[in-house]
């Protein structure tokens, strides 16, 4: 029940801001889901979508000027609209409902609890689906992995992430 209060208050959150940019910290919801492959074996290779709290999904492919979060999961604002800024195309417009009910729902997989990263497969890349949240008084974002696949594996077993990374998985 409290989950589903929370839930409400969030969703009404969401439908109250404004956004004010195009990107950045003045996004809707401070809230961006990102799906992404990464291959360093035979060549590099970098690809996907990230996706902005007005649910327009951006697609990224093998752009070298990409900035990945540091060891603790943390990206700045600054590099955040760097990413988004090399983009090459807008593959997909989500519903601000779909989006509202997803980003709801990723508040409560921020905790986890997660699976430990498991060495899988060799040469086979990582796939990672995740969302980051914005902390405005450091002006960054944090990643929260849904999954990761490939050569490394682990698992967020919070109780809506399966469903929101199959969603995304739809995404395309």
């Amino acid at each position: 029940m409290l989950r589903m209060i929370l839930l409400a208050v969030f969703i009404s959150f969401l439908t109250g801001c404004s956004q004010m940019g195009e990107f950045g910290a003045e996004d809707a919801s401070g809230l961006i889901f990102q799906s992404e492959y990464t291959n360093y074996a035979w060549g590099y290779n970098h690809n996907g979508w990230i996706m902005d709290g007005s649910g327009k999904v951006n697609r990224f492919q093998k752009k070298t000027a990409w900035v990945f979060p540091d060891s603790l999961g943390y990206i700045s604002a600054v590099d955040m609209q760097k990413n988004f800024s090399v983009c090459d195309s807008v593959i997909a417009q989500i519903s601000s409902k779909d989006f509202s009910l997803y980003a709801g729902k990723a508040m409560f997989c921020m905790n986890g609890p997660f699976t430990k990263a498991v060495n899988t497969m060799a040469d086979a890349g990582e796939n990672i689906r995740c969302f980051y949240v914005y902390e405005a008084d450091s002006k960054r974002y944090k990643r929260i992995f849904l999954n990761m696949t490939g050569d490394w594996s682990q698992e967020n077993l919070a109780p809506y992430a399966k469903e929101i990374s199959d969603w995304m998985g739809k995404i395309k």
